[in-house]
């Protein structure tokens, strides 16, 4: 009797939200409280999307890439809402690792697995409460010590911390199947990757951000760049499936190869990028970084050219996988199935497209226009003229085109 008033009091202080097909519990207190490391177990509501995203990645992966049953790796699982809504939408799932260092977090990941009744799911669940590369290096060494048949390494690994994911990227590839594995990456230190922190980005990714109007982009190009150069370390390379940003994060979901030959290719991919803050001139550069330009090709300024990287200069969506998870999100009724709808659109136009884009608002400030025409107006505009141009998910006052800046503000100017 004393337990269950004991049980019964602990669950008086917990608030339920529901969430896709899941209910869970969070701590009343946390419940309107501003996302920070101060919250009893952290929660942000925002990051609902993430979520929602998240579980159409690994379920298109699932459909697309993977040959086996799923073994997910959730190494920040905090509540546990995000494994257990893949438990209640993906049909594959063979086992589960809920990890999460907090106590407090272990104990409400256990009620939140009992109120959606997941202990009767035909997974196996492993909850721990241990540090996510220590988790990391406890699968890696149990895949090589294991006698008769070794355990299969996990083919899903999430990562999903509280600021930088760069501690923990060499654990998760220690960790991974070498071979079609699905690497999801968040970052939430966005100020370093976008250039308002230059010197703890240099520090944290080893690459030299910009400040600019296409900064999101900047800071997921670097942060790709950062897991694939990993990757190498450990005789593996990535292929980036998804990338996108919203609100104040950057997610990053990747598929793992080993080929020396195929790594070795993928060096052309990294690269800088050259702008000039003047006029706007940006391009790729992809050779070495003593043969960066010093002035502006455009303007011919010596003292606005600035650069940004190493950074990751090719393909960051995979039209097949992106293709997937539009009907994936068809399926299933989710809250933000309409955003989710917008965001993966834009995204599938930005394939194939150059990097980086440019802010019609600036340009139109710039060229101190009275009135900014309309995106719509721009795009037809730009059509015609027999170029390329798509909209971007990054910025939606953005466009991305192979018409160069002199063109586009000329272009402006005649609308």
């Amino acid at each position: 009797m004393r337990m269950k008033k004991k049980e019964k009091l602990m669950n008086s202080n917990l608030s339920t939200i529901k969430e896709g097909n899941a209910e869970f519990y969070i701590h009343t207190t946390d419940k309107d409280s501003i996302p920070s490391k101060s919250m009893i177990v952290f929660y942000n509501q925002k990051m609902e999307i993430n979520r929602d995203v998240s579980n159409l990645a690994i379920m298109a992966y699932d459909r697309v890439y993977n040959q086996h049953p799923l073994i997910i790796v959730d190494s920040m699982a905090a509540s546990g809402i995000s494994s257990i809504r893949i438990l209640k939408d993906c049909k594959n799932v063979k086992k589960i690792y809920i990890n999460d260092i907090n106590p407090i977090a272990v104990d409400l990941i256990n009620k939140n697995l009992s109120l959606n009744g997941i202990y009767n799911h035909p997974a196996h669940i492993e909850v721990s409460r241990k540090e996510a590369n220590y988790l990391f290096s406890e699968i890696a060494q149990n895949s090589y010590t294991s006698s008769n048949n070794r355990p299969q390494k996990p083919n899903v690994i999430s990562i999903d911390p509280f600021g930088t994911p760069n501690l923990y990227i060499d654990g998760a590839f220690k960790a991974i199947q070498k071979v079609d594995g699905l690497l999801c990456i968040t970052a939430t230190d966005t100020a370093v990757l976008f250039g308002v922190r230059p010197k703890s980005c240099i520090r944290k990714y080893m690459s030299k951000p910009l400040h600019t109007e296409f900064c999101k982009e900047i800071g997921a190009r670097i942060l790709i760049y950062f897991i694939s150069r990993i990757a190498n370390v450990n005789k593996m390379g990535i292929i980036p499936l998804l990338t996108f940003y919203s609100s104040h994060f950057l997610r990053v979901f990747c598929l793992t190869f080993k080929n020396r030959k195929k790594i070795s290719q993928y060096f052309k991919d990294y690269g800088y990028l050259i702008h000039c803050n003047n006029c706007g001139y940006y391009s790729t550069f992809r050779d070495n970084i003593l043969g960066l330009p010093n002035h502006c090709p455009i303007c011919k300024e010596f003292n606005h050219i600035e650069y940004a990287g190493p950074l990751w200069v090719n393909e960051i969506h995979d039209l097949r996988f992106i293709n997937e998870m539009i009907l994936l999100n068809q399926e299933f009724q989710y809250r933000n199935k309409k955003r989710i709808s917008k965001l993966l659109n834009l995204i599938q136009e930005e394939i194939k497209m150059h990097p980086f884009y440019y802010n019609i608002h600036k340009l139109s400030k710039n060229l101190k226009l009275s009135n900014i025409p309309k995106l719509d107006t721009i795009l037809t505009s730009i059509r015609r003229k027999g170029y390329k141009i798509s909209r971007t998910h990054f910025d939606f006052l953005s466009i991305k085109t192979n018409m160069d800046i002199i063109s586009i503000k000329n272009m402006l100017l005649e609308l």
